[in-house]
């Protein structure tokens, strides 16, 4: 039993015995956790312990970017209209860090880049899990929000340069403390590498990328002047072709009309012998009709010739 004991007013060297009644037996109550445990990779959004690694995520990247020799970093830090979550000055620079552990929706961080960068933020970075929306927002993937020791990790989102000089995703995991690093140092930019997916890759990188962009660029520009010229070449020989082709047409018509009148000559001259021929035959029977009258013309003046000679002889 617990006793305390008080003095009143009641007079000096009176002294009034408190004795606090005993607790009652109450369940052990665990100290409470504040985060997940490393390695849990919640990825819930509304989640409290997420929204409690997030924010000790942004006071640690707060702590690394003044370290590093950021001007000055405040965490939701206003600038116009907009809040990120975490806004850092080094010279004439302002850029900003959007911290989200659950899924991003590619438009509404697409939508409130673009407004940061309206109020004039030079730089967004995201800070989001690992999914198809870190290509295609100015952001990286970190693998745990609850890292053991704060080591963070960058997994995706990073470029380097490949065998053929473009940028290509980074293999090798990287550090979030080494790509702030270089980040506040100016050495690492976003950029797109194709028409919808980019990431964060060194200058250096860019340059690379960008030179051999410009040498694939004047080689494809050859390739379409070749084109071009292979193509007015083919132009000008489907004319010639054309032409050939309209000539032979027009001769062949004339051909055709050449035939048709032959084939007309050739009618009439059957025609032609046909008629020939039933005269021929006509001229043919009227001469053996011819011949036999004569025959019979010369018996007839045969017989008067017998009967005058007989009718002399009898008298």
């Amino acid at each position: 039993m617990v006793e305390r004991e008080k003095r009143s007013d009641a007079g000096p060297g009176q002294a009034l015995l408190l004795t606090a009644p005993e607790p009652a037996d109450l369940p052990a109550v665990e100290p409470n956790p504040r985060g997940h445990q490393p390695g849990e990779r919640c990825r819930e959004p509304g989640c409290g312990d997420c929204h409690w690694d997030v924010q000790r995520f942004k006071y640690w990247l707060r702590g690394r970017l003044l370290a590093e020799g950021a001007d000055d970093a405040e965490v939701d830090r206003s600038v116009g209209a907009q809040t990120p979550g975490l806004l850092w000055r080094s010279g004439s620079r302002i850029c900003a860090i959007e911290v989200c552990s659950a899924p991003v929706h590619v438009g509404f961080a697409l939508e409130r880049t673009a407004r940061l960068r309206a109020v004039g933020v030079d730089e967004v970075l995201w800070l989001c899990p690992p999914g198809f929306w870190v290509a295609q927002v100015p952001g990286v993937a970190v693998d745990d929000f609850a890292a053991d020791g704060c080591d963070y990790r960058v997994v995706s989102g990073l470029l380097e340069a490949g065998p053929n000089g473009l940028a290509r995703p980074r293999e090798q995991a990287w550090t979030v403390r080494e790509f702030m690093q270089e980040w506040v140092a100016a050495e690492v930019a976003f950029g797109y590498r194709d028409e919808t997916a980019g990431g964060w890759a060194t200058v250096s990188t860019w340059e690379q990328h960008t030179r051999t962009q410009a040498a694939v660029i004047a080689q494809q520009r050859q390739e379409l002047v070749n084109q071009r010229t292979a193509l007015a070449l083919a132009r000008k020989a489907t004319r010639d072709k054309a032409k050939q082709v309209h000539k032979l047409l027009h001769r062949l018509e004339r051909a055709e009309q050449v035939a048709e009148e032959l084939d007309g000559a050739r009618r009439r001259l059957a025609d032609h012998s046909r008629i020939d021929a039933t005269l021929r035959l006509t001229v043919a029977r009227q001469r053996t009709a011819v011949m036999h009258w004569q025959l019979i013309t010369c018996f007839a003046l045969m017989v008067i010739v017998a009967f005058v000679a007989s009718a002399m002889i009898l008298r």
